[in-house]
C-alpha cells in the first residue's frame, strides 16, 4: 500500500507492523514540530509564532492518525467509529475528572472533590488500554472481510 493511502485514506486495511510504523513516524514528527520552536535562540515573538504554527501542524496530523487507526480497525473487522471509544471517551473522562478536582461546585459551594475526580481519571485508562490492545496487539482477521483483502496476504 502506498504511503499516501496509508496516511490519508480511510479505506482498506493495514496490519500491525504498518500501524506501528505509521503511528511512530507521526508521533516523532509531531513532537519535533511541537518542541523545535523552543530550541531556537531568538526573539520571544518569533518563538511564539513558530509554536502556534507547530500547533496548527499538530491539528493537521489528526487526519493521518485517524486514517491509520480506522484502517487498523478495518483489519480487525470493526468500524472506524470505534476510535471514538478509544480516544474521545477517555479524553472526556479525564476532562471530567480534572474539572471535578479543580473547580468548585456552585450549587453546594464545596471545593473540588479529589477522590471522585481521580476515579474518573483512572477509569479513562481502561478504554485507552483497550484501544492499544485492539489496535496494536491483536491480529487482524484472516482472509478478506467487509473492508478488503487481508494485508498479510498481499504483496509488499
Amino acid at each position: 500500500m502506498k504511503l499516501q493511502k496509508v496516511l490519508f485514506s480511510f479505506e482498506g486495511r493495514i496490519g500491525r507492523g504498518t500501524y506501528w510504523l505509521a503511528i511512530l513516524a507521526l508521533m516523532v514528527a509531531v513532537l519535533v514540530l511541537t518542541f523545535a520552536p523552543f530550541l531556537l535562540d531568538s526573539e520571544a515573538a518569533a518563538v511564539l509564532l513558530l509554536a502556534l504554527a507547530s500547533q496548527f501542524i499538530w491539528l493537521l496530523s489528526l487526519w493521518p492518525i485517524l486514517a491509520v487507526g480506522a484502517k487498523r480497525l478495518h483489519d480487525r473487522n470493526k468500524n472506524g467509529w470505534w476510535l471514538l471509544v478509544f480516544w474521545l471517551f477517555p479524553f472526556a473522562l479525564v476532562c471530567g475528572g480534572f474539572s471535578i478536582i479543580f473547580f468548585d461546585d456552585p450549587r453546594t459551594g464545596r471545593s473540588g472533590d479529589f477522590s471522585t475526580g481521580s476515579i474518573l481519571i483512572f477509569a479513562s485508562l481502561l478504554p485507552a488500554l483497550w484501544g492499544i490492545v485492539e489496535l496494536g496487539i491483536l491480529p487482524g482477521t484472516k482472509g478478506p472481510n467487509l473492508y478488503g483483502a487481508d494485508p498479510a496476504q498481499q504483496p509488499a
